[in-house]
């Protein structure tokens, strides 16, 4: 698998920081990627945001949303507290190696240009 990050310079919005593409290199979804996971600038200062896709739907109170990154179904975890691990580990990992590269000096890369490629 390697995460591709494509930087928006200058773009808009102002505060989308780059979006995600994540390539799959073996196994049975080779030649695939996943998009749309993106990261944000922070409305409150702090480290950037991760977010993944994710559907709305509605319900009597308003809008939710349902993230289509989850964990695996455990029978033995029954309020998936593993699952939820594994999202918050994957969208550290996005974030830490985006701050790596925002980090980087006088390197300059065009928007349409993947960044950031890191094998795991």
């Amino acid at each position: 698998m390697r995460v591709h990050y494509v930087l928006n310079h200058g773009g808009t919005p102002a505060s989308k920081l780059a979006d995600v593409e994540i390539h799959f290199e073996e196994g049975l979804l080779a030649g695939l990627k996943l998009v749309g996971c993106s990261v944000w600038r922070s409305k409150k200062g702090d480290a950037p945001t991760v977010l993944v896709p994710s559907r709305s739907y509605a319900t009597a109170g308003g809008v939710r949303y349902y993230e289509l990154l989850r964990g695996s179904i455990d029978e033995q975890d029954p309020d998936q507290s593993a699952g939820k691990e594994a999202v918050r580990r994957f969208k550290d990992y996005v974030r830490d190696e985006y701050c790596k590269i925002g980090a980087l000096p006088g390197e300059e890369e065009k928007p349409e240009k993947a960044a950031g490629k890191r094998k795991r």
